[in-house]
């Protein structure tokens, strides 16, 4: 060491400017650089940063410095990473969901919330899984389903220079909300099989597996690439790399979907937004949390809507994005979204779908799920439900017949579920059924020149009618079986014997009404006509 003592840390570190080596091609991977500042020189920069004092020499050679006293001020120093002095910091688990493994050299565990992560541990998440990891300067890092990422590096570097991470995405995905660098050495690195991407402060996801690794950057810029090439890439962009090839020039992420907050009172969920024009397919996500920390489920859709299997009652946070043609994952759509779906309505068994109802007080059935359960029951003309005919808020019997008549046509009914845990829940999908129009009346039918006129009264404007006429009450082999727009019929040289009748009415839309009751009448022999050979007798008296 010479003879002369090294000067002390006496500027202010908000002077120094270090950049992240791999920013410039001509310095190495391993190498941060370093901006002289007026004062600066090898031995004051020892005393700061690196591991002891013996390391000046090796500044002064590596940067090949012939003047130490006189560096030049905006030069650039490099320094290895392996030089800087560290001290580890914690990595803390800070909420998980689902299958969460820890693998160790004691083995493979399942993950606990809260426990600290040493470096060299590997976690790993289920399909369904998902952890956030919280470290010491406020940077987070969630790990999505089915992914698989080692902690190489947490540390602090000294005298304030900065945070530095160092993460081994091996596949899957994670996204990560990385803390400005508090001092200016701070480094935040996320290694895959094919790339680097490294940050001083930013919002970035980062999706990898043996073949290529997808970076999109949401707030900041991010350094990604690898020795074949790299790319700063800016906010609202993405780039990719695959091992050994260069990372691509950026393109623009997609538009965050747009939606209002959703409201859903049934499960499984199944709430559409308005689709992106350019999306091959949708990333979805549900949390609890706003910051997305835990989420509960995570899926991959070529549908634009948000879809679950069960979430309980309570409020949510949605995220949504659109995935272009290359994988990349757009800007997010975030909405609340409100479920209210407990208890659920019961199964609803009687009337059936779109049955027919002859009964004008028909009979209404449903399930019963618990002892203290009660109902409420609508009935109405309409699906919306405006003005319902039968509203009735507290049944205690899965059954009711109302007490007034419903008028033929198309009927709505819906019940909804309550009880004392839960309350009211919502009500069921409304149910159709029809009234049918009741069989026209027939009148006395005339005889005439023509034929026998038959008549009933008529069902309406724009109804249709069928008339059937046969020997046998049962109609199996009706010799007669015709349709007319007017509530007559002309039966002409009908035989002599008795004929049963029966006519129907039809909506515009085909649907048919209820046969009248059956008539029957009697068709008269014809009176005898008058023969020339009844007088041949007389004639031959003569």
């Amino acid at each position: 060491m010479p003879s002369h003592s090294p000067r002390g840390p006496a500027r202010a570190l908000g002077c120094l400017v270090f950049a992240l080596l791999f920013a410039s091609s001509e310095l190495k991977a391993a190498d941060f650089s370093y901006e002289v500042k007026p004062g600066d020189n090898p031995w004051n920069l020892t005393q700061r940063y690196l591991k002891d004092l013996s390391y000046w020499p090796r500044i002064q050679r590596y940067n090949q410095i012939r003047e130490p006293r006189r560096l030049k001020p905006g030069s650039v120093l490099k320094i290895p990473e392996q030089w800087l002095r560290l001290q580890t910091r914690e990595v803390r688990i800070d909420s998980l969901r689902g299958d969460v493994l820890i693998e160790a050299a004691g083995g493979r565990r399942a993950a606990v919330a809260g426990e600290k992560l040493d470096a060299g541990v590997r976690l790993v998440t289920g399909e369904g899984g998902s952890v956030a990891l919280a470290f010491a300067d406020g940077s987070r890092v969630q790990l999505r389903g089915g992914s698989e990422m080692s902690v190489l590096q947490s540390g602090d570097l000294a005298a304030g220079a900065g945070s530095w991470v160092r993460l081994h995405l091996l596949r899957g995905s994670l996204e990560s909300l990385v803390a400005p660098r508090g001092g200016p050495m701070g480094r935040f690195e996320i290694e895959t099989p094919a790339a680097v991407a490294a940050v001083r402060g930013t919002h970035f996801r980062v999706h990898a597996d043996d073949a290529i690794t997808r970076n999109e950057v949401l707030e900041g810029r991010v350094d990604f690439g690898n020795d074949a090439g790299r790319q700063l890439v800016a906010a609202g962009r993405a780039s990719a790399a695959g091992p050994g090839r260069p990372a691509a020039p950026p393109v623009e992420l997609l538009a965050p979907p747009r939606a209002a907050a959703l409201k859903a009172d049934r499960v499984p969920l199944n709430l559409p937004f308005a689709p992106l024009a350019e999306a091959a397919s949708y990333r979805i996500q549900i949390a609890q949390d706003a910051g997305f920390d835990t989420v509960l489920s995570d899926l991959r859709s070529t549908r634009p809507a948000v879809v679950a299997k069960d979430l309980p009652d309570g409020d949510y946070r949605v995220r949504a994005r659109g995935v272009d043609a290359a994988g990349f994952e757009g800007r997010d759509g975030e909405w609340a979204l409100t479920v209210d779906a407990r208890p659920e309505p019961p199964v609803m068994a009687e009337p059936a779908p779109d049955a027919r109802v002859s009964d004008e007080r028909p009979q209404f059935r449903w399930s019963r799920a618990r002892p203290d359960e009660r109902w409420r029951l609508q009935i109405a003309d309409n699906p919306a439900f405006d003005s319902p005919r039968v509203d009735r808020p507290a049944l205690t019997d899965p059954a009711f017949r109302p007490d007034e008549a419903l008028a033929p046509g198309t009927w709505y009914w819906r019940v909804a579920s309550g009880n004392p845990d839960e309350g009211v829940g919502p009500f069921s999908d409304a149910q159709t059924f029809r009234r049918p129009q009741p069989g026209p009346a027939l009148e006395a039918p005339e005889a005439g020149a023509e034929g026998l006129s038959l008549r009933w009264r008529s069902a309406g404007e724009g109804m249709r009618y069928q008339i059937q006429i046969a020997r046998s009450a049962d109609f199996a082999q009706p010799e007669i079986d015709a349709y007319t727009d007017e509530p007559a019929y002309l039966l002409r040289d009908a035989a002599p014997g008795t004929i049963h009748l029966r006519v129907r009415s039809f909506a515009s839309d085909g649907f048919a009404g209820d046969w009248a009751p059956t008539q029957a009448i009697t068709v008269p022999e014809p009176p005898p006509t008058f023969r020339l050979w009844w007088l041949l007798p007389l004639l031959l008296l003569i």
